[in-house]
């Protein structure tokens, strides 16, 4: 629990809205929204530990790939938003 971050936990929140959302809305784009928004925060703070040479848990730093795929989900998350405003505007 020590590696669970408030980054982290909004990103639980926000990913179990967006799947939520799916289920009770059936509209895919605002869930796309909020679980690419709620992934990308958990892929890009989550630490994992592992024991150093003297045995002790250390945590590890978040790998760069991670990093930058937690990094492209938030982007996408705003292109989405960008997107979803767009074809709210369009319909009325």
């Amino acid at each position: 629990m020590k590696n669970l971050s408030l980054s982290v936990i909004i990103g639980l929140i926000f990913s179990a809205i967006g799947t939520a959302s799916l289920f009770l809305t059936r509209d895919p784009l605002m869930a796309a929204i909020w679980m690419s928004f709620g992934n990308g925060l958990i892929l890009s703070n989550l630490r994992f530990s592992k024991p150093d040479a003297g045995g002790n848990l250390v945590a590890a730093p978040v790998p760069k790939i991670r990093f930058y795929v937690g990094i492209s989900l938030i982007v996408m998350a705003v292109v989405l938003l960008g997107v979803q405003v767009f074809t709210d505007i369009q319909q009325a």
